[in-house]
């Protein structure tokens, strides 16, 4: 009997590792029919930049996600990383994917629009000048949005509960 499960255990394991990768051209389509909108331009080459996440119903439009990247397409559909390939798994637990879950099944909103906010030149004599530049355009499109009352739930790279909590007692305006 044992042998038998460890030949099943086998053949089960050789099905799955046999499915066909999905290309990007793939997830592309599939978060389409989803109601995920990606701009066109991220299968046909790489953008350096900033993107974001909009939530449609009817003419209104709202940010709930501003990101940067240096290679947008893989960060929004490599497999296991990616904001929209997450999604398209049922992976759920980091905040866009979890968002746009919320947005497109308790808001009801109409689509989920992804749009290249800037394209940023990242050649430069030093990478610490790119990658400020490019954390800064990140920077400006997210307070730009926020003073909208758009990506409220976005905190800056390396802030968390704890500065949260230290701000709420000593900064907090309620």
């Amino acid at each position: 009997k044992s042998c038998w499960r460890k030949s099943e255990f086998k053949i089960k394991w050789i099905e799955g590792s046999m499915k066909k990768r999905m290309t990007y051209q793939d997830k592309f389509e599939e978060a389409k029919a989803k109601s995920i909108f990606l701009p066109e331009e991220i299968l046909k080459r790489k953008i350096v930049g900033v993107y974001g996440f909009f939530a449609i119903k009817g003419t209104k439009k709202y940010c709930f996600y501003i990101g940067k990247s240096t290679n947008i397409t893989s960060r929004l559909l490599k497999s296991g990383s990616g904001h929209v390939s997450n999604y398209l798994n049922g992976n759920n637990k980091k905040l866009v994917p979890r968002k746009i879950e919320e947005m497109l099944h308790l808001k009801d909103v109409d689509k989920i629009e992804v749009k290249i906010l800037q394209e940023i030149d990242y050649r430069s004599e030093k990478f610490t000048i790119a990658a400020h530049r490019l954390a800064l355009a990140e920077l400006q499109e997210i307070v730009k949005y926020q003073e909208k009352g758009q990506c409220l739930e976005q905190l800056p790279e390396g802030v968390g509960d704890k500065e949260k909590k230290y701000w709420e007692r000593n900064y907090g305006r309620n």
